[in-house]
């Protein structure tokens, strides 16, 4: 087994670096085969061979009983430290994670004696890979005819599979830990394995699918992949409401979703502050959640939606609510306005998940208040025009005015205000 790598290498008597820093070399590992004794047997060396530019033969390391220690402690980081007794050498490796394990895992099974198909290389003949031989990072496959046949390579940073015809996602391609750009538009995959939520991906893009016929989103609920995703495309997928789990990306910078069949957007959007752009056109949306003026954004696409007519009565209704103040409180949502209201820190683990959600993606009512829409009569719908004061550019239709839906708090909420105040108060 042979890797690309940058070792440096220090003596450990002499505490010296024998070489400045680390440079890119080549690690191989094999047995060597010894000449035939009287019988006629041959007997098998495990050997290890550092080739570097300084050194294009290589320097030769035992490894039967000449290991002084591995320190693996920092190999999901790529690094690693393997020490010789003779000479007293110590290999401070930097290499890609995943081909640093299993040359670890290799070295390990011809410690043990054991035989495995990556040992069978000639150690005597080896040679160093050459510099221009790098780890390939990128793919691009626009036809099946390109599918590699033995699989993708584990160094893969960027993947494109379009137009291929794709019905299923293979299971290889969520186990490829290098992956942060997944491009697999244009196919006709209904379903995405929850596997895929274990990558760290930063761009994903699932435009032209028919994820909008299973509505399958356990891979959102992904730990990983909600912590690093910027960008992510569901354009085109027969949408007919918002992915519930889409709420907790927090990292995502951009969302497409043009072309589906999208009537709502929820008032949990709010929670996500780092979205810049949202592109929602040509969907079947009727009004946008008032919770939209919390955001941050710098493009704003509702083109080509169904945007329906100011609802006066629903307003008229609004502006007269009155709700007797003492009506019973249930304490999660006392507690999350307590919160809310004194700006307290949130803690992962010292306060509940259902507690923090609640705070981050509940709407607000016009008084100020957090509210959980727990009847129907709480939500009044296309009563007031966003005015759109935090978003920078703004596409849509002129033909049509677009209008937002409030929530009521439902409980504490006995102000009773004429409509234009109303208004002043929730786009102040």
């Amino acid at each position: 087994m042979k890797i690309l790598c940058e070792v440096q290498v220090v003596n450990r008597s002499t505490q010296a670096n024998k070489t400045p820093r680390a440079v890119k070399s080549t690690l191989a590992i094999g047995y060597k085969q010894s000449a035939r004794d009287a019988n006629g047997n041959t007997k098998k060396e495990l050997e290890m061979v550092l080739f570097s530019g300084q050194n294009k033969t290589g320097n030769r390391y035992k490894v039967k009983d000449n290991i002084h220690a591995v320190h693996t402690k920092f190999v999901l980081d790529g690094k690693a430290t393997v020490g010789f007794l003779q000479p007293p050498d110590n290999l401070l490796i930097k290499c890609d994670p995943i081909q640093l394990k299993g040359f670890l895992q290799t070295l390990k099974l011809g410690m043990d004696g054991k035989d495995a198909i990556n040992l069978r290389l000639n150690i005597a003949a080896a040679t160093a890979i050459p510099q221009k031989a790098q780890p390939q990072v990128r793919m691009v496959i626009s036809k099946r005819s390109e599918y590699p046949i033995k699989g993708f390579p584990r160094t893969l940073k960027s993947l494109t599979i379009n137009n291929s015809q794709l019905v299923k996602l293979s299971f290889e391609i969520c186990t490829l830990r290098n992956l942060t750009k997944l491009d697999i538009s244009g196919n006709k995959l209904t379903k995405i394995p929850s596997e895929l939520g274990r990558l760290a991906l930063t761009s994903l893009h699932l435009g032209n699918n028919l994820l909008g016929e299973k509505n399958d989103w356990c891979w959102l609920r992904g730990t990983k992949l909600s912590q690093s995703l910027g960008e992510l495309d569901l354009s085109g997928n027969g949408l007919t409401y918002f992915p519930p789990p889409l709420v907790k990306f927090e990292a995502l910078v951009s969302l497409n979703l043009n072309n589906n069949l999208l009537s709502r957007l929820p008032f949990a959007i709010r929670r996500l502050q780092a979205l810049r752009k949202l592109y929602v056109c040509s969907n079947k949306l009727e009004s946008l959640p008032s919770a939209v003026e919390d955001l941050r954004i710098d493009l704003l696409d509702v083109w080509g939606n169904c945007f329906k007519e100011f609802n006066a009565d629903a307003a008229q209704q609004m502006s007269q609510q009155k709700v007797a103040s003492n009506s019973p409180q249930p304490l999660w949502l006392l507690a999350a306005r307590a919160v809310d209201k004194h700006k307290l820190p949130l803690p992962v683990g010292s306060v509940p998940a259902v507690l923090i959600d609640l705070i981050c993606e509940a709407p607000r009512c016009p008084c100020g208040e957090l509210c959980y829409a727990q009847r129907k009569e709480d939500l009044f719908q296309r009563v007031v025009q966003p005015k759109f004061t935090s978003i920078k550019n703004l596409t849509y239709s002129r033909e049509h005015q677009i209008y937002a839906d409030v929530v009521l708090c439902g409980s504490s909420c006995s102000v009773s205000v004429p409509l234009k105040e109303l208004f002043r108060i929730i786009f102040s």
